[in-house]
């Protein structure tokens, strides 16, 4: 239940802790020894790599923070690499409505259309410019769980 719990963290805290992935991440690759040996660890690591590696260009744009990054990862370790880009993909259109109900919401529609223009034309200078204005939370996390709980219901 590391979704369940990364959920309520986020929710809360606006985080996703440490003590939740890493113990999960470990289970993830011992499961996978335990179940098939050799080919099941090197199984749980290659889905521990790529769900690292989907959500890392975002962290490194500023976009979401290290914990759903390794919380994408951990489910990949447990679930292996297939389950995780399920979950990306599922995570992907749950944030997006997210994202889109959130922007509405606060009548930001312009301004976030400014951002993005600005963003396609200068990557590495919005990042700085946008750390210093006001930013809008959008817990991630909780994204990433709806997403791993479609892909546990659809495959």
């Amino acid at each position: 239940m590391l979704f369940l719990s990364a959920t309520v963290t986020d929710l809360k805290w606006n985080r996703i802790y440490n003590l939740q992935t890493y113990p999960a991440i470990a289970c993830g690759l011992v499961l996978g020894f335990a179940a098939a040996g050799a080919d099941g660890a090197l199984m749980s690591f290659l889905g521990l790599i790529v769900g690292l590696s989907l959500l890392s260009v975002f962290y490194l744009l500023g976009g979401v923070g290290a914990g759903d990054v390794k919380l994408l990862g951990a489910i990949g370790a447990l679930k292996g690499s297939s389950f995780v880009l399920w979950t990306m993909f599922y995570t992907g259109l749950v944030g997006g409505a997210m994202a889109l109900i959130i922007i509405i919401w606060q009548g930001s529609v312009r301004q976030t259309l400014k951002n993005l223009v600005f963003f396609v034309r200068h990557p590495f200078r919005f990042q700085r410019e946008q750390d210093q204005r006001n930013r809008q939370y959008l817990p991630y996390g909780f994204a990433i769980s709806i997403g791993c709980f479609c892909a546990l219901c659809t495959i």
